[in-house]
């Protein structure tokens, strides 16, 4: 398997047809390369691992399918142990991504497949026809776009911009802003800690959680559907240590605003 000395972070690009792709990253001077058909017994998909190439150039390491096996199909699996902080750019028209450890920007383009990140300390952009992306921590920006496909995010520190004609999005626990625009789909924000929640969604449910401690302001509209604000009202922010503005309009959907429960933080 291709191995190659990388004492410092690297970019990483991966374009593959469909499969997997498994990246491990942690602290290491080394990036260890394994391409293997997903299906041994399958021809077009020895045929796609072998004719995969890897090479190693200026920082960059690239992974990449043949164009020309492209229209035949063929499946492979790919796993890439890599320095952490490591940045990724992966695409493909169907695959499964999966990262472990911590690593720099991220970008994610598929046609249909997921995404599970551990931990991205940089900025995300993700695009895809049909699926859906998990990050556990995310210290940056995020630009997550999807005709279909749910997002959901641990601990954000920075701020998100989600469009999704069917999808939902959920964030556990907010430092930062979220700007969220969805035709159909439901927006969770368990525990705001201070920024901007911003939520603009034809039909969905939506549900802040506003930590203790943070004064809110909220402006709460709904064509169709019921608002329930389970915050005190107060005549300002007073001796709150952390701000938050939630604005939320939905043409048919329910809106809740409440104080974020202990498990969620």
């Amino acid at each position: 398997m291709p191995t190659f000395a990388t004492p410092q972070p690297i970019t990483a690009v991966v374009e593959i047809v469909s499969g997997s792709v498994q990246m491990t990253a942690a602290d290491r001077d080394d990036t260890v390369v394994q391409v293997r058909p997903r299906d041994p017994n399958r021809a077009s998909d020895v045929r796609a691992a072998e004719k995969t190439r890897v090479e190693f150039r200026n920082g960059t390491l690239t992974v990449a399918a043949s164009t020309r096996l492209i229209s035949l199909g063929g499946a492979v699996n790919v796993d890439i142990e890599l320095p952490s902080r490591s940045r990724l750019d992966v695409s493909s028209v169907s695959a499964r991504l999966q990262a472990d450890g911590a690593f720099g920007d991220c970008r994610y383009a598929a046609a249909s497949g997921a995404a599970t990140i551990e931990a991205i300390t940089g900025n995300l952009k993700s695009d895809s026809t049909s699926g859906g992306i998990s990050v556990d921590v995310l210290t940056g920006d995020a630009a997550v776009s999807t005709a279909s496909g749910d997002v959901t995010i641990g601990q954000l520190t920075g701020e998100a911009r989600f469009r999704a004609s069917s999808g939902s999005l959920s964030v556990r626990r907010l430092r930062g802003a979220v700007h969220a625009q969805t035709a159909s789909g439901d927006v969770t924000v368990a525990a705001a800690v201070n920024g901007e929640v911003s939520v603009q969604t034809g039909s969905g449910e939506v549900e802040v959680g506003i930590e203790e401690g943070t004064a809110a302001r909220l402006e709460l509209r709904t064509h169709s559907g019921t608002v329930r604000n389970d915050l005190q009202p107060t005549d300002g922010p007073g001796q709150a240590e952390e701000t938050l503005a939630v604005k939320v309009l939905t043409a048919s959907g329910n809106i809740t605003a409440r104080r974020a429960t202990v498990a969620a933080v």
